[in-house]
């Protein structure tokens, strides 16, 4: 596995969406971008240079693996493999795909209990 860059950070706002939404646009000056529908899970996505900020308007899970918690996102070289490797060392993950885009996800746990997505970097695919 080989990460490539940060893709997003998401930040939970559960009962906050319009709130913080003007917050990030407003006062810290980001500027929206599309975001696909997820079923069930309401949010707001901004971009930041080449990176984005995603508002996630859903209640977390509670889960050891919950992808509406806070979380970072990072870009890796191939997914598939990132999945064998995780595999092969017994690590749990979570694994979804995202809108027509047919994005694979994949959540994993650090040690300290932080939430971790991967990705495919769609710019080496």
């Amino acid at each position: 596995m080989k990460a490539s860059r940060i893709l997003h950070a998401s930040v939970n706002v559960t009962g906050n969406l319009e709130e913080a939404r003007q917050f990030y646009e407003e006062v810290l000056g980001m500027s929206t971008t599309p975001r696909p529908e997820v079923p069930g899970v309401p949010g707001h996505w901004f971009a930041v240079g080449d990176a984005q900020v995603h508002l996630v308007a859903a209640p977390p899970l509670g889960t050891d693996i919950d992808p509406t918690a806070n979380h970072f996102c990072i870009a890796v070289d191939d997914i598939e493999a990132t999945v064998a490797e995780l595999e092969a060392r017994g690590v749990p993950y979570l694994r979804a795909t995202q809108g027509d885009e047919e994005v694979v996800q994949v959540w994993v746990v650090d040690p300290a209990g932080n939430t971790v997505e991967l990705q495919q970097d769609r710019v080496l695919s």
